[in-house]
């Protein structure tokens, strides 16, 4: 394929991974609610504090809020809007990282192949208009990913430690990525073709970077009276993760234990001698999720593999988009107790042709799925010579749907998209060559 030709195509896709997220958009103009979430206020009241000078909250990581705060300050009476078209723009421009990083990994057909895919994922087009986090922060996981791929086949120093500071920015939009520093060094020492020094000296730069880019934001919650963290919603975890734990534990229901640990802290923190500010209130709560997790170790371990839950396709989003269907019904406490056919019947009540709508979608997202298994059973089988593979999904893939654990959407797949998508279009294309050339004979 010429040069010419796969731009072009290119340009096609990306048109078109644009029309599938701005359609959805147009459908909840006039209704704000559609595009939001409980969380959302938890980004935009920072917002507009942070314009009016008043921000000191540490609830949230900034990446997100400073994204509405400039939207907020382009419109103060269409900020909503704005940030909803920003997240559709930054979620089409995610395609071309995955373009670059997937040519340079597999060639131009398998790249092109990957960009579809991403274009037509259900739960990134579903998510661009979405008042939360997740878009940006899979804008700047596909750039990390990119970064490495190019450091992987240049072996450039430079490109590695562009990843890592593209990991340690997108660490101040979602925490998540504050361990990623350790699979990304896990990657560089089982990397051939570098000696030990070039790695000593890119651990000694990477840790260097994490250090610069977090540590004055975590000294500035510090101050704030939070404990030295990213944000103080990682408490949050007691009774959500914690609460899952206990209702498996305990074989009750989700909610009552929510409720019940909500009880429990909101008591306790009556005692302002022994809970006088953000910081000993937040270590009680991580205190007390280790707890529960050091109870029920088996438990907590198998709920952080809940792959079925995590890459469902977010098909309910662009249905509330569309205000077909709504939130908020306690489907997942039916897909817990009751199953997947049981919690499709409930959010959808009973309208099976919703779903069944939505089957092309469906199709593209099942490829993306079947390919980067294909590759992996493949990586496996020759595993002396693609075993860098495993670990690039691991780091790329598998670190992001492991880590929510009990408590997880099909949002939280986006981050692990580039790769899943790059080995599916690497997939494609071995498949269709290998059609090609039994047509041949």
């Amino acid at each position: 394929m010429n040069r010419k030709t796969a731009i072009t195509l290119l340009l096609l896709i990306l048109a078109a991974a644009f029309a599938a997220r701005l359609i959805p958009t147009l459908m909840a103009l006039g209704f704000p609610e559609r595009i939001a979430r409980p969380d959302t206020p938890t980004y935009l009241e920072p917002a507009k504090a942070l314009i009016s000078g008043e921000f000191s909250g540490t609830g949230r990581a900034p990446g997100y809020i400073w994204l509405a705060a400039g939207a907020r300050l382009a419109s103060e009476h269409h900020h909503r809007l704005l940030l909803a078209l920003a997240g559709v723009l930054l979620s089409t421009l995610t395609l071309l990282p995955v373009w670059a990083g997937t040519r340079l990994l597999a060639g131009s057909r398998a790249a092109l192949a990957a960009t579809a895919l991403m274009a037509l994922n259900l739960t990134a087009i579903a998510n661009a208009p979405m008042l939360l986090s997740d878009t940006l922060f899979g804008f700047f996981a596909a750039w990390q990913f990119f970064f490495f791929i190019r450091f992987y086949r240049r072996k450039r120093s430079g490109d590695f430690l562009l990843s890592v500071l593209t990991a340690a920015l997108g660490t101040l939009i979602r925490p998540i990525n504050l361990p990623w520093l350790a699979p990304a060094l896990v990657l560089l020492w089982f990397l051939s073709g570098i000696d030990r020094r070039h790695k000593a000296l890119n651990t000694l730069g990477a840790v260097l970077i994490y250090a610069a880019v977090l540590l004055p934001w975590m000294a500035r919650n510090a101050a704030a009276g939070a404990p030295w963290c990213i944000d103080t919603n990682t408490g949050a975890m007691l009774h959500q993760n914690g609460a899952m734990i206990l209702a498996e534990a305990n074989k009750s229901s989700y909610e009552d234990e929510k409720q019940r640990l909500r009880q429990e802290f909101d008591t306790l923190f009556l005692d302002k001698t022994r809970f006088p500010d953000e910081k000993s209130r937040e270590e009680w709560k991580i205190a007390r999720l280790k707890k529960i997790i050091a109870a029920h170790p088996f438990i907590a371990l198998k709920q952080h593999f809940n792959w079925h839950r995590i890459l469902l396709p977010d098909a309910p989003t662009l249905f509330e988009l569309a205000g077909l269907t709504r939130s908020d019904r306690g489907t997942m406490e039916v897909l817990t107790r009751r199953g997947l056919i049981a919690a499709v019947d409930h959010y959808f009540e009973g309208r099976w042709y919703l779903p069944c709508a939505l089957l092309p979608l469906l199709l593209f997202t099942g490829l993306v799925y079947l390919g980067c298994a294909a590759v992996l059973c493949g990586a496996v089988l020759r595993f002396r010579k693609r075993f860098f593979l495993l670990l690039l999904f691991l780091a790329f893939a598998e670190f992001y749907l492991f880590l929510p654990g009990p408590i997880c959407a099909p949002r939280y797949q986006i981050p692990a998209l580039p790769v899943m998508c790059a080995f599916a279009g690497l997939w494609l294309v071995f498949i269709f060559r290998k059609l090609k050339k039994r047509k041949s004979k």
